[in-house]
Order: C-alpha cells, then structure tokens, then sequence
C-alpha cells in the first residue's frame, strides 16, 4: 500500500518546512523547486500550482511562520531593548536573512515585492510596539501613540544597513538607537513637551 496523500495544510507545512531546510542547507540561490519537491515528498507539479516562481515560494514560507524570525526583547529600559533587538536583527540578516532578501527581490514580481514590503513594515512595527508599550509604561516615553511608521523604523535602518554593508557593528547600532530612534520616539510620544 502507498503513502497516504498529504492535502491543505498538512502539505502546505510540509512543504514550507522543505523550503526553510533547503534555505538553510542551500541558500537561496542553490534552492530549487526539485530539492523542495524532494524534500517535502510531493512533486514540482504541487508546487508550481501554488507559486509561478522561487522568489513567491519562498516569501509564501516566510509568511507562513508560526513563529516570528525575531524576538521581542525585555531588558528593562528603552535602550536596552532597542540595542539587544537590534543585535538579534543583526545576527539573522547577516546569517542568510540578506541572501534570502536580496535573492528574492532579485527574481520577484511586483505583486510579491509589494506584499513582502507591506509583511516587512508590518511585523517590524509589530515587534517594536511591545518595546515603546513597557517604555511608556516606565516613564521612559510619553502618552502620544507613537506612528507605525515610526515604529518601523529600527528594523528599516538595520535592514538598510545589513543589505548594502553587510553585518552593522556595534557602534552602528548604537547610532541608529541613539541618535536616531530613541530622540524620534521621545519626540512622538510627547515625553520632550512640558
């Protein structure tokens, strides 16, 4: 008797489970459809019914994630979390985060690069949010809700930096923390008026 056919979402996690493990084995550009194929135990033909090309597989993968690439941190202090999550930031991009991102913004269409765009700017406002909430809440930061956009802004300025210089140095990240994020945030948030 043969193997039981995997439909929905057990194929689908099948199949973005092979394509984070060839990413990681691999790297984006020596990833193929066969080697997921393979990987997953179904057929190209499985794949290309769901994603014309590479670049819309593997975006699909990272956006399926239960689990967010990046944690939010909990030092104690605005600075303390802003730093350590930008460490963290640093140590993902600079692994295989920056072939991944520059593999698929090489090959991808403009429906997938404006979705990735938006998923981006999403989850980094998402996992710096809970940082400016405990801030607030320590008297670090003001009562004005801060903009998403704002809010965006330290994983933007470590993204920019890792893709055209590779990995950020400490004092880097220390100017983006320093200099840039922390100032705005006391701005928006009302902590500089009165």
């Amino acid at each position: 008797m043969g193997a039981t056919r995997r439909r929905g979402e057990d194929l689908e996690a099948a199949i973005h489970a092979a394509v984070q493990s060839q990413l990681m084995e691999h790297g984006y550009a020596a990833l193929t459809f066969e080697g997921v194929a393979a990987s997953a135990g179904t057929s190209k033909a499985v794949l290309y019914r769901r994603w014309p090309t590479k670049a819309a597989m593997v975006f699909a993968s990272m956006t399926d994630k239960d689990k967010a690439p990046l944690a939010t941190p909990d030092t104690g202090s605005l600075v303390g979390d802003l730093t350590q999550l930008l460490h963290d930031g640093n140590e993902l991009f600079s692994h295989r985060g920056r072939d991944i991102i520059l593999g698929i913004l090489s090959d991808t269409d403009e429906d997938t690069a404006w979705s990735m765009r938006e998923l981006i700017f999403r989850r980094s406002a998402e996992i710096v949010r809970p940082i400016v909430e405990r801030a607030c809440a320590r008297g670090e930061l003001g009562t004005h809700p801060i903009p998403t956009r704002a809010l965006a802004l330290p994983m933007d300025l470590l993204r920019n930096e890792t893709l055209l210089r590779r990995k950020l140095d400490d004092a880097g990240i220390g100017e983006i923390v320093g200099v840039c994020v922390v100032p705005l945030f006391e701005t928006l948030s009302g902590r500089d008026a009165g």
